[in-house]
């Protein structure tokens, strides 16, 4: 059997691409993993979710996009000016290279194995000279401007075809006629659906072991917006409570010497919290704790901004970690010493992670528990959770097993609720995936003081996507793009117009904002068309909630603020 190509590879995910619905996107992908050899159906799975290596495989590329833009420089019949615009006007660079990609001729076909193994020397190779070659040599083997697209993608990790893991998981079932369930269950247990779906097109699916260093799906819990709500969806059982921990949901996995973190993002983090790894080491046994990593001093908790000055840095310095340290507190035990506890009630596995914190080389610091049945037992501890300057409580069924990836009424949420603010739209940007042609992120604030003075300012606080629907979007950005007074060709910056009203779950100190503050996990909750853009909070109210018993992020002294943001990264950080 001829091995499969990056050519027919791209036809199959533009084909994917161009169906709107999931079962029509998993049947295209079934046809194409159905008719692959052993060799291939790996890698086809694997690229498929935009990625150079298994998920379990922890090299990476590091390709920069400096280095692969000077590469199709070299190719393409354009420029910087134009690839920069049709970059911009595509929302990626892929798609970008399509419209102007010239034919080539190729003595051999573009093979999945031959990516596969320029991939393997990229990551092997430190010399940029050498992996500029090589990526020059994978390009001009692109026959077609979608071969070139597509090694686009899956090198910056953009597949952008509506593929998620989830349609991966139930194309691979389809393909080889087993259960969605056991499909995603096996994936659970050793980590690559490539290695599963060869599994599966062999039927040896029970034949998989659990084994750990692999980030699982964290389980998820439902919000309730207030004690009564919470105390009918419990419908008479008692449920656990605990405080919801205002720091990063975190996993550690141990097995021997060896430990390592993931976030909730999936990523590493072990270089990130090396107390975290050091008290970890020390604790006998192999085993995967689900909790959470807080800032912590003097045995309590301490607000959120401190553990704000430890995010994206991958290497704290010995000051930082002196004067931010944090803890892992565990709330849930799922792997012990060969056995896997997710399949097993939360009471079983609580009355295991006891007495697994009281042995005597744990020292691990877990979540105190009680039981709570009305929503007068749950508004106590609710108030007793925000004396502690936690976020809430989180609501847990005893009987319930570990279900990852699941957000079900089985454990529940309950948050600190703060007033909301009105806000002036200040500036929109191009959104990302299905969004990246609409303008559909915005920037917001409030006025410095009153808006009929004559220096009356807008001081930015926030900038939000979530909560406004595809048809708000659309009318929005035609009404930006109307208005707009300036743009780079990605962000518009507005005239005071648009009014939106913000929730937000607390306010920190920031210097990233002329107005001084930083709203957290701020989104839309709606348009306000009926209010003048003077209708908008002033930074007075800003300053009042900040300083309101609910907003636990509010620090006394400046240790706690936030002088020191690191941006997020975009689409086009690449871009020279």
């Amino acid at each position: 059997m001829d091995r499969a190509t990056l050519e027919d590879f791209a036809r199959v995910k533009d084909a994917v691409a161009a169906v709107p619905g999931k079962l029509a996107k998993q049947a295209a992908l079934a046809d194409y993993f159905r008719g692959l050899a052993d060799e291939d159906l790996p890698l086809a799975v694997r690229f498929a979710g935009g990625r150079a290596f298994a998920a379990k495989d922890e090299r990476v590329l590091s390709v920069g996009g400096a280095i692969v833009w000077d590469v199709l420089i070299q190719i393409l019949p354009v420029g910087h000016d134009e690839l920069r615009r049709l970059t911009i006007a595509s929302g990626e660079i892929g798609e970008a290279l399509s419209q102007v990609w010239p034919e080539q001729a190729v003595e051999r076909a573009l093979t999945l194995a031959d990516l596969a193994d320029a991939f393997d020397e990229l990551a092997e190779t430190g010399v940029q000279e050498r992996k500029r070659q090589l990526l020059l040599d994978l390009f001009k083997r692109c026959r077609t401007g979608r071969e070139a697209t597509y090694l686009a993608k899956i090198i910056f990790r953009d597949m952008r075809t509506g593929a998620q893991e989830g349609v991966l998981q139930a194309a691979v079932a389809q393909a080889f006629s087993q259960p969605v369930a056991n499909i995603q269950r096996c994936q659970l247990l050793v980590g690559n659906l490539e290695e599963v779906a060869l599994l599966a097109k062999h039927d040896q699916l029970c034949s998989a072991t659990f084994r750990l260093f692999h980030p699982i799906q964290f389980m998820l819990a439902t919000p309730q917006e207030t004690p009564a709500d919470a105390e009918k969806t419990l419908a008479g059982r008692a449920f656990f409570v605990e405080d919801k921990l205002d720091g990063i949901r975190a996993q550690v996995h141990k097995q021997g010497d060896r430990v390592s973190i993931y976030t909730r993002t999936m990523d590493r983090a072990d270089d990130s919290f090396p107390e975290v790894l050091t008290a970890m080491q020390r604790i006998e046994g192999d085993f995967l704790l689900d909790g959470e990593i807080v800032p912590f001093a003097g045995g309590a908790v301490s607000p959120f901004a401190h553990l704000q000055r430890r995010l994206g840095r991958k290497r704290p310095t010995a000051a930082m970690l002196k004067k931010y340290p944090v803890t892992f507190i565990a709330f849930d035990l799922l792997y012990e010493n060969g056995d896997l506890l997710m399949d097993k009630p939360l009471r079983e596995r609580r009355e295991s992670l006891e007495r697994f914190a009281a042995r005597e080389s744990a020292m691990l610091n877990v979540t105190p528990i009680a039981q709570v049945q009305t929503a007068t037992e749950i508004a106590a501890a609710f108030e007793a959770s925000k004396g502690r300057r936690n976020e809430g409580l989180i609501l847990k069924d005893p009987e319930s097993i570990y279900s990852p990836g699941r957000r079900g009424k089985l454990w529940l949420k309950l948050k600190t609720h703060l007033p909301t603010l009105d806000c002036v739209v200040t500036a929109a940007e191009f959104g990302h995936g299905k969004r990246r042609n609409t303008l559909s992120d915005y920037t917001f604030a409030v006025w410095r003081d009153e808006p009929a003075d004559d220096d009356a300012e807008l001081v930015n606080v926030g900038k939000a996507y979530s909560g406004v629907t595809d048809a708000e979007i659309a009318q929005l950005t035609e009404l930006f793009k109307r208005i707009a007074i300036a743009n780079d060709g990605r962000v518009f910056h507005v005239p005071p117009q648009v009014v939106m009203e913000i929730a937000f779950d607390q306010i920190q100190r920031s210097t990233r904002h002329a107005s001084g503050f930083a709203l957290r996990f701020p989104r839309i909750k709606t348009i306000r068309w009926d209010k003048r853009p003077d209708d908008a909070d002033r930074l007075q109210r800003v300053e009042e909630i900040y300083q309101s018993s609910a907003n636990t992020s509010r620090d006394a002294g400046t240790a706690g603020e936030i002088d020191e943001v690191v941006r997020e990264p975009t689409l086009f950080d690449h871009l020279p």
